[in-house]
């Protein structure tokens, strides 16, 4: 085999190398962003039944209650590459602390998943809007509190 071919096939290689690396970084950064957007897509609604701005529907609460538990299982995947903070490619609003507290940050997802799950599991069993409404401003504090802690 010529010795230029092979040379040539390192040089390529160890190129792409960094790219591939900052694809799979900006992957991590869309992942979660979607996993977020996803959860707020049906928590707007149940905060607008909850709030009473629209029509409570005990159906349509526990239906998008119980996605809310099941897409805050999928969040952490997104988080697990420090280097995934930052990208040159693709805008991230999640802070370096996150890394540098995991366990802090971990705990506070925990403990919104709990949260979700002690909303659904009232919703399911066909509570109504004023008892769900409490339920619901945890879920929110839950938010805010990770949000002011590791959200640049």
């Amino acid at each position: 085999m010529n010795i230029k071919a092979v040379l040539l096939g390192v040089v390529l290689s160890v190129s792409i190398l960094p790219v591939m690396a900052e694809s799979d970084l900006d992957a991590a950064i869309e992942y979660r962003q979607g996993v977020f957007t996803a959860m707020e897509w049906n928590l707007g609604p149940l905060a607008a039944m909850a709030q009473g701005r629209v029509a409570f529907d005990a159906e349509e609460f526990a239906q998008r209650s119980e996605r809310l538990v099941f897409l805050s299982h999928l969040t952490g995947e997104g988080f697990t590459d420090p280097a995934s903070g930052r990208s040159s490619h693709v805008e991230t609003r999640a802070s370096w602390q996150i890394w540098e507290a995991k366990s802090r940050f971990d705990n506070l997802m925990s403990e919104m998943q709990v949260r979700l799950m002690t909303l659904n599991e009232a919703a399911s069993q066909g509570q109504g809007r004023e008892q769900l409404r409490p339920l619901l401003g945890r879920v929110a504090q839950s938010c805010k509190a990770c949000h002011d802690k590791f959200r640049d």
